[in-house]
């Protein structure tokens, strides 16, 4: 699967209450829920094997949980053959996923 045009917000955690909201509204969205879930993992990776401030160490776990939500989604979905060769950019997950996520990294 190709990646997405990436999302060039700094990770922050502002940043990613930001795209949560803009996944739980993909009409209104200029991004996708594949960007928002590469976003989560690039987040993810930057700051996995460092000590990170304590407001990022607090939200890990949820973007480890949209990223990961994403793959399962798909591979739920989709057969080895379309993951292979579809793009995904127009898959939408449900949108309680990120109404969810927003309250659990707003806590």
């Amino acid at each position: 699967m190709k990646l997405s045009k990436p999302i060039t917000l700094e990770y922050t955690k502002s940043n990613l209450l930001f795209l949560l909201k803009f996944g739980s509204t993909p009409t209104e969205s200029p991004y996708s829920h594949k960007q928002i879930a590469e976003w989560c993992e690039r987040f993810w990776s930057a700051f996995s094997d460092i000590d990170a401030p304590e407001d990022i160490e607090k939200i890990m776990p949820v973007l480890a949980d949209v990223e990961t939500q994403w793959d399962l989604y798909l591979a739920n979905t989709y057969t080895l053959s379309e993951l292979q060769s579809n793009s995904f950019e127009d898959v939408i997950l449900p949108i309680d996923w990120f109404i969810q996520w927003q309250h659990e990294a707003s806590a």
